[in-house]
């Protein structure tokens, strides 16, 4: 028995063995076709592996807490009058109330998302910090952030308590021990004390911090975290106990609101909630899980299409991986008839189907493993240009030997999959049909067109799809924003300045070179905050949301907004108290005279303001929005008041020279702080990264694309013209001309790309639709697009094929027939 054991394994490695040097023997006698093959496969495997890790990156954000699936954020969603939103963004005391409420929840936590940059003193160095969030306590219980130093428990308790990240540690201290030391704020909250050191936070988080300040700092500016159900500024998570179906708690939010949200609208308004939102407005919590949130726009901005985005390029290697396996199946189901004889003898002898079509999977494998190798070669080059483009930071151990093993299996998937149906076709071959030389057959060649048609329509999407990116970045590029942009240079912090902000304009107003001037609390294209804003003589509860623009009377020459109504702010007035409305505010607010209306209740306080005037429309978010209402509220105390951005306008020839004449004044009045500055229009155009972005990377994987099915066409052209030359011999003998014998050949490339754009225009069309919905102002689809997309296709097709197709229609009929 153990002898017969031994047979047989002996006979199962020479069969391997016998496998692969037939295989050996055929690739390499093969070489154009295979190395067609291998070039697919491996700018398949290439484009596959690096949108599959930059897909899997972006859908596996928040996957390292330990507590993940238990973790939630609370949103908001609502409606009034014609404004309807869903946020993240929650009231102070949300949070403790759904803990004391639900007993399915076990923890909340809140963040603070204010800091934007806040300049931090150590000792005698001053660093632009960004990475600053206001936390709770107990977001320590929730998120995963191990400590190095302190007591979780308790090292955000106390106000003015600080933890920070091990990389802050050695930013502010070096090598002293960071415990216990203390770090200055240019904030309300001024000096603070390290009370814990933790590990770095990852990179694949929704929120990124490198300090954490404990939110009972915020008692010095005695901000309400009990009754502000008002003041939507805080973001909360919520912890589930164990095997707590999330839906218990979110089907119970509107008996929630009536018994916490209701008493604030009764003392506030005088309105149940019920009588609150009637007549369709709503307004509601949500929970979103915290996978979830980084693809949204529930927390931070501009992140409208990201989903989509991540997902189509996942979608898109994979179909760059199917193009590369087309091109196997059509070329080896084609060059079958090449071995018929060879199937033939080998069945006659006695070799069963099964093992023919282990041979053809032998050789698929192979290839697939050849491109593998030469595809890791290629994504090792393409890496850092795609983390260049997509602003990422991806990377691949190709070291591991998990990871070296998963690669393997799926080069022997792919070859498994992509060499089935042709070793089928091929072992299927009956030795009498070979005799008879019909081993071909009209359906085999019908799937071949089948799979031809389904490569180049793809391709005509990829190329719709980038030309109509490339049409909506261009219309959003030039449209009218109705600000100027141009020579506005921006400083960040000028509270910098402290009591100086004053002298520092009117040093600056004296140059030539200098325009204007004005403080602000935000530019066009950075974060609007929302506000209810009160007009004196509507009912207590009507509030509608109002974006403010706070800044000094010369921000509308800075920008060169205009007036379309009214009057402009009155420079030798600075302090009265007046407001300027957009024309969005006019018409979605419905006011009939907003000249008579006042503002007595929102961003000012209870400050009566008078609309003095109305502004043109002009563009502050994103052009995935409308222009929502806006309203412009002067400011004249330049030296208590803390601006954000100081902007510039100038004109000047020498930009260098001004720009650093302008630092010399900011150093002198400043104390030798960092001049941070950007200019708006480069500023602005961050709204179009993630257009411009995903034009750039559809472009070169359209382009991809079209290689690897032009590969396969011309593949394809070179066997069926190779099969037709004693046909072409003839009809030249015959007297048919270069051109027709040109014609003859190109003749059912053309019918496939017209099959293929009849195919894939609709399903561009469609894709793109839902595309370009994420868009307030939308370029539009036009008819030019689709030809333009087809015409590419069949100039490329047509160029892949007319080397073979010249050189066969050239070729002396002599030497056709004599070959044949």
């Amino acid at each position: 028995m153990p002898l017969a054991k031994f047979k047989t394994k002996d006979y199962g490695n020479q069969m391997i063995q016998h496998y692969l040097i037939i295989a050996w023997r055929h690739l390499t006698g093969n070489r154009f076709f295979t190395l067609i093959n291998i070039a697919g496969f491996a700018i398949g495997i290439a484009c596959a592996l690096l949108l599959g890790l930059y897909s899997w990156h972006e859908t596996h954000y928040d996957g390292f807490h330990k507590k993940k699936d238990n973790i939630f954020l609370v949103g908001v969603k609502g409606k009034s009058a014609e404004d309807e939103w869903e946020v993240g963004w929650t009231t102070p005391p949300v949070g403790p109330a759904l803990l004391d409420y639900y007993p399915e929840v076990e923890a909340f936590t809140r963040l603070c998302l204010w800091f934007d940059e806040v300049m931090v003193t150590s000792n005698d160095k001053k660093v632009v910090e960004t990475g600053l969030l206001g936390a709770d306590s107990s977001i320590f219980n929730i998120f995963t952030i191990p400590f190095i130093e302190g007591n979780p428990a308790t090292a955000l308790t106390q106000p003015n308590a600080i933890v920070i990240t091990q990389s802050a540690a050695k930013k502010y201290f070096g090598d002293q021990r960071a415990l216990g030391k203390t770090l200055n704020f240019d904030h309300f909250f001024g000096e603070c004390k390290v009370t814990g050191i933790v590990e770095d936070y990852p990179d694949n988080s929704h929120f990124d911090f490198e300090i954490l300040l404990s939110l009972s700092s915020f008692q010095a500016i005695n901000f309400n975290f009990d009754d502000s159900w008002g003041n939507h500024t805080f973001v909360t998570y919520v912890l589930m106990h164990e095997q707590v179906d999330p839906m218990r708690v979110a089907n119970r939010f509107d008996e929630f609101l009536k018994d916490r949200y209701e008493p604030y609208l009764v003392k506030t308004y005088e309105k149940t909630y019920d009588e609150m939102y009637q007549g369709g407005d709503y307004y509601s919590l949500f929970l979103e899980p915290i996978d979830q949130v980084h693809l949204s726009t529930l927390v931070f901005e501009n992140r409208e299409g990201k989903k989509l985005q991540t997902y189509a390029l996942g979608i898109i290697g994979l179909v760059i991986l199917l193009l590369a396996a087309i091109n196997y199946v059509n070329l080896s189901t084609a060059v079958s008839s090449n071995r018929a004889k060879e199937i033939g003898i080998r069945k006659t002898v006695g070799s069963g189907q099964w093992s023919v079509v282990k041979q053809f999977i032998t050789e698929s494998i192979l290839i697939t493993l050849a491109g593998l190798v030469l595809g890791i070669l290629l994504l090792d080059l393409m890496m850092p240009y795609f983390n260049q483009i997509a602003g990422q930071d991806l990377s691949f151990d190709f070291t591991n030997l998990t990871t070296l093993a998963g690669l393997i299996a799926f080069a022997i998937l792919i070859g498994l999959l992509g060499g089935f149906y042709p070793a089928l076709v091929i072992s299927s071959f009956k030795p009498i049909s070979i005799i008879r030389r019909k081993n071909g057959g009209r359906g085999k060649v019908v799937f071949r067109n089948i799979l031809v048609v389904f490569q180049f329509a793809i391709c005509i999407v990829m190329i719709i799809s980038t030309i109509l990116v490339y049409k909506q970045l261009n219309f959003m590029r030039n449209l009218n924003l109705g600000f100027d942009t141009e020579q506005v240079l921006v400083i960040r912090r000028p509270g910098l300045l402290d009591k100086n902000q004053e002298v520092f304009k009117q040093a600056l107003l004296k140059r030539a070179d200098v325009m204007s001037v004005s403080y602000t609390n935000t530019i066009p294209g950075r974060h609007f905050n929302g506000h209810g804003q009160h007009f004196q003589g509507s009912p207590i509860d009507d509030i509608p949301t109002i974006y403010p623009l706070v800044a000094d009377v010369d921000i509308l020459g800075t920008l060169d907004l205009q007036v379309v109504q009214g009057t402009s702010f009155d420079p030798a007035h600075p302090d009265r108290k007046v407001a300027l409305l957009n024309e969005a505010a006019v018409s979605q607010l419905q006011l009939e005279d907003p000249l008579r209306m006042i503002i007595d209740k929102g961003t000012m306080g209870d400050e009566p303001h008078t609309v003095i005037g109305v502004v043109r429309d002009f563009h502050f978010n994103s052009f995935h929005h409308e222009v929502k209402p806006l309203v412009i509220f002067p400011l004249a105390d330049l030296q208590n008041h803390r601006f954000d951005y100081i902007l510039i306008k100038i004109n000047s020839d020498n930009m260098q020279r001004t720009l650093q004449q302008i630092e010399e004044s900011w150093q002198r009045l400043s104390n030798h702080d960092p001049f941070d500055y950007t200019f708006l229009d480069l500023d602005f155009k961050r709204l179009f990264d993630r257009e411009r972005i995903t034009a750039q990377v559809y472009t070169v994987f359209s382009l991809i694309s079209v290689f690897i099915a032009s590969l396969g066409l011309m593949g394809l052209i070179s066997y069926f013209t190779f099969k037709r030359t004693k046909e072409i011999g003839i009809r030249k003998i015959v007297g048919a001309s270069t051109g027709h014998i040109i014609l003859l050949l190109s003749k059912d490339i053309s019918k496939w790309m017209l099959i293929s754009f009849v195919i894939g225009m609709p399903l561009a069309w469609y894709l793109m639709q839902k595309w370009i919905q994420d868009f307030a102002y939308r370029t539009a689809f036009s008819w030019w697009i689709l030809g333009l997309a087809g015409g590419i296709v069949v100039i490329i097709a047509l160029l892949t094929i007319s080397f073979q197709t010249i050189k066969a229609a050239l070729a002396n009929p002599v030497d056709a027939l004599k070959n044949e």
